[in-house]
């Protein structure tokens, strides 16, 4: 007969019931039961027993008692506060790694933070006008001969109509681009940036009017606007305790303009940088010709309404030009505010805002992706290689009852605490490093400690970078067994594969990083040395300013009357990036067959001062009249013109043409020559002879090791000119080498970042020489004592790691290959991907290691084989 209490009685009471009174109670219960069975039967004691389980559930009783129950071993702060001692002691007892770990980890994160720091930059222009994702530029995408092209700008008229057309547009602007001189009283100054805009301009970009009316500035024809900068050099550091406004500026010595405001300076975030503002209101009415629909001279930029769809919108705008401009299919499109500083790629200069380039922007995030990369890998790596070391540690802590998920916390506590140590390090090399960053970047920036996003952001990459290097190590270590550890069978080679992988791994990148900045120096010297089509040494360029614009011939012939100085042109551009193009109509053109041209206007000088060949013709001469007419032009072309009209230079001797609306002949045309950067290739170009038209420049060639006398000469005999004007002027190869100045910051860059990497792959690869050393000391001091020379020890210890670099060697090439290969199809003229970049990599990263690793090698060859051998 069964005599056990209800099962389900009891399952009740082990629920319920405190466990350090279940078996008190549950005892006395089974007892009373046994009783009850032999004195009222079994169904009674049943019941008896259902209802005395019933009787306990009290609170005092019940489970949810927490003080009666201690935390959990593992977690009580007696073990957290031992974790942390332990944590501290295994970090001054190992001070070589640790200091390993935390400065390559301090290395990586400076890296890191660093390249946060300039790509969230790179993200912040603009960011400042009001509306920002409702903003927009028009663009439009042009169908000529050779293909689509992008531009930037849109005609004049373009903006009113389309404010009138669609009820979606709440705001619109046009800025256009000018150059020229201003005068207040004495002073003179050409601005950089002088722009043509529209009385909106200040508001639709949220720019600080600091003097001046905001409701009325530049609504009339002859107001000007300057900045504070612009402001400060006419009227001196205290202009604004100084009452300026409706003082009379001049522009180009002839044109009164009164002051009506000051603004504040461009700000450094933004693509649209001025000093001067011009109403655009006076080009409206004066300017009948760039304010037209077949002229394209403004960026016009508009915000929609926030609950319009911009996809929708930009649909109906594509095909809108023909509506006002009949027969032009050129289609409109939207560019957003926030892709103009990173997106902007338009053809033939139409684009003259400032711009970075998100390609940059991408290849930083990857170096900066691949140090972190880096340093991670090298604490993971010393971590699992010291795994032999707590090995027993662990097999204790699991005999005495520690959880695994106990040992995991405690690995990630002290990951945790490294890498808080490697943060605070790298904070404060980030902040003083910060100057040479800024110097390499051509920016100002500065570590926001000041703001509390930047601190919930570095606790939350501490808290991701921990749990990232104390992953492997963390369970890696958990998962010894405490019986073979502590029975001394636990295999020390154990994870080996998973290290000298993350050393390839390494390497790999770092080989990469190192070919990648040697190619980038490669392409940046091509195309700062390759030949142009013309001889920019010696060669400089003085601006013609104010009434010199209409004497240059007469300064030309005093110029060329010095000794120092070769050749002198007249001419309206300086060669560097040109980019004022029109379109040129011949006999036998179709529409199909229209193209943008580039040109210039030149004296009879101009071949002779620049050193530029003639493939086919005769040069101007102001021997024949034809030349000098002012009722028929002849011209030169370049090859590249030739070719798109369909003619061979020969070919194009005698044909007629008809530019800026006069008939012409072309007499010559001229070798292919760059007159824009290297990655846009050779363009049409044609050359002017109009000499009774004003000249803006001077193109000098001075006699070698003559330039400064040549400048002196040019300064002297330029003053008697126009004694009231600064003289300026610049050296064309300087110019065209600025051109280059994101690569060149970018090459700076890489380099810095290369070396870095490498710097922190061989932290970790010296870390791991030391203890390999460590763990075959004995071995060595066998060796010595066997006759073993200082040689083959050191071979012995840095064949295995120099194997690993070989293999990376042959991971990273192809890598390599494949990214530099694409990053040089943005250039049109690019350099070959030579063998000997690979080899000067790869020479380069085996002996950086064979270094690294030699220095422990020998150390541990030299010590005493006595004193090895008592080493356990």
């Amino acid at each position: 007969m069964k005599t056990q209490p209800p099962i389900l009685a009891d399952k009740l009471l082990k629920w319920f019931c405190a466990p350090h009174l279940l078996e008190d109670i549950q005892g006395d219960l089974h007892e009373e039961f046994a009783f009850q069975v032999k004195r009222i039967g079994l169904r009674g004691a049943q019941w008896f027993y259902w209802r005395e389980v019933l009787g306990f559930i009290k609170p005092r009783y019940l489970k949810r008692l927490p003080q009666k129950y201690p935390t959990t071993y593992s977690y009580s702060p007696d073990m957290l506060q031992n974790y942390f001692k332990i944590a501290v002691r295994n970090l001054l007892k190992n001070r070589t790694f640790s200091l390993i770990n935390i400065s390559g980890l301090a290395f990586g994160l400076v890296c890191c933070l660093a390249i946060g720091l300039y790509v969230w930059d790179e993200y912040q222009y603009d960011r400042a006008v009001p509306q920002f994702e409702q903003t927009y530029r028009l663009t439009e995408r042009q169908k000529q001969a050779t293909g689509l092209y992008d531009v930037a700008v849109t005609p004049g008229p373009l903006a009113p109509a389309l404010k009138n057309d669609f009820p979606e547009i709440t705001e619109t602007v046009r800025v256009g681009a000018w150059s020229g001189l201003l005068q207040y009283q004495q002073t003179a100054v050409e601005p950089e940036a002088m722009r043509v805009v529209d009385p909106s301009f200040l508001s639709f970009f949220g720019f600080k009017l600091l003097k001046g009316n905001p409701q009325t500035v530049l609504s009339s024809p002859d107001e000007i606007v300057i900045s504070e900068a612009v402001a400060e050099h006419f009227f001196g550091k205290d202009w604004r305790a100084q009452s300026v406004l409706g003082k009379t500026i001049h522009y180009n010595q002839e044109r009164p303009l009164r002051l009506s405001g000051i603004v504040e300076n461009s700000p450094a975030r933004s693509h649209i940088q001025f000093d001067v503002l011009l109403p655009l209101k006076y080009f409206e009415l004066n300017d009948k010709w760039s304010y037209t629909w077949s002229s394209n001279n403004y960026h016009t930029y508009l915000k929609i309404r926030p609950d319009a769809d911009a996809s929708v919108f930009s649909q109906k705008l594509a095909g809108q030009l023909k509506k006002y401009d009949k027969g032009n299919e050129t289609p409109l499109l939207l560019q957003p505010l926030r892709d103009i500083h990173l997106y902007s790629d338009f053809d033939f200069g139409t684009d003259w805002g400032k711009h970075g380039n998100i390609r940059y922007v991408r290849i930083f995030v990857i170096v900066g992706l691949i140090v972190l990369l880096i340093a991670l890998f090298n604490f993971i790596n010393l971590s699992t290689a010291r795994a032999t070391q707590r090995a027993r540690e662990v097999g204790v802590r699991k005999s005495v009852g520690a959880l695994r998920s106990s040992l995991i916390a405690q690995f990630w506590g002290e990951s945790l605490l490294m890498t808080s140590l490697a943060m605070g390090v790298g904070l404060v090399l980030l902040h003083s490093l910060m100057p040479f960053f800024n110097e390499l970047s051509g920016k100002v920036m500065a570590v926001p400690f000041q703001q509390p996003l930047f601190w919930v952001s570095m606790v939350g990459v501490l808290l991701f970078i921990s749990f990232l290097t104390g992953l492997y190590p963390a369970f890696y270590l958990s998962s010894f067994r405490p019986v073979s550890v502590l029975k001394g069978i636990f295999d020390k080679k154990s994870g080996a594969g998973f290290r000298k992988t993350l050393v390839v791994t390494q390497f790999v990148m770092s080989i990469v990083l190192i070919i990648g900045t040697v190619g980038l120096y490669q392409q940046l010297q091509f195309m700062q040395n390759k030949k142009l089509g013309f001889d920019k040494e010696q060669l400089l360029y003085v601006r013609l300013k104010g009434d010199v614009r209409q004497k240059a011939m007469t300064l030309k012939v005093l110029l060329t009357k010095q000794s120092s100085i070769a050749s002198v042109s007249a001419t309206t551009s300086t060669l560097v990036n040109m980019q004022n193009t029109s379109y040129i109509e011949w006999a036998g053109k179709t529409p199909k067959d229209e193209f943008l041209i580039t040109q210039m206007n030149v004296d009879a000088d101009f071949l002779k001062t620049t050193g530029m060949a003639l493939a086919a013709g005769r040069n101007f001469s102001t021997a024949i009249a034809s030349d000098t007419s002012n009722k028929f032009g002849t011209y030169l072309i370049n090859e590249t013109a030739a070719k798109r009209m369909g003619w061979t230079p020969q070919k194009a001797l005698g044909k007629k043409v008809n530019f800026w609306g006069l008939d012409g002949e072309i007499v010559g045309v001229l070798r292919d020559f760059h007159f824009r950067p290297m990655n846009v290739k050779i363009e049409p170009f044609i050359v002017r002879f109009r000499p009774k038209e004003s000249y803006f420049n001077l193109l000098v060639k001075t006699r070698p090791d003559q330039t400064q006398r040549a400048l002196a000469d040019i300064a002297r005999i330029y003053k008697k000119f126009e004694p009231n004007q600064p003289f300026s002027y610049g050296f064309v190869n300087e110019d065209l080498g600025r051109q280059y100045a994101i690569e060149q910051r970018t090459g700076k860059l890489l380099l810095s970042f290369s070396i870095l990497a490498i710097l922190i792959a061989c932290l970790g690869l010296f870390g791991l020489a030391t203890f390999t050393a460590e763990q075959r000391i004995k071995e060595i001091g066998i060796r010595k004592v066997m006759g073993a020379s200082i040689t083959n020890i050191t071979g012995l210890l840095s064949k295995d790691f120099i194997k690993l670099v070989l293999i990376a060697n042959g991971i990273a090439f192809p890598l390599a290959h494949y990214g530099l290969n694409h990053w040089l199809q943005d250039f049109e003229y690019r350099i070959g991907i030579e063998w000997w970049i690979f080899a000067v990599a790869g020479i380069l990263a085996i002996g950086i290691s064979l270094l690294t690793v030699s220095f422990q090698a020998i150390k541990t060859a030299l010590m005493n084989p006595v004193k090895s051998l008592k080493t356990e």
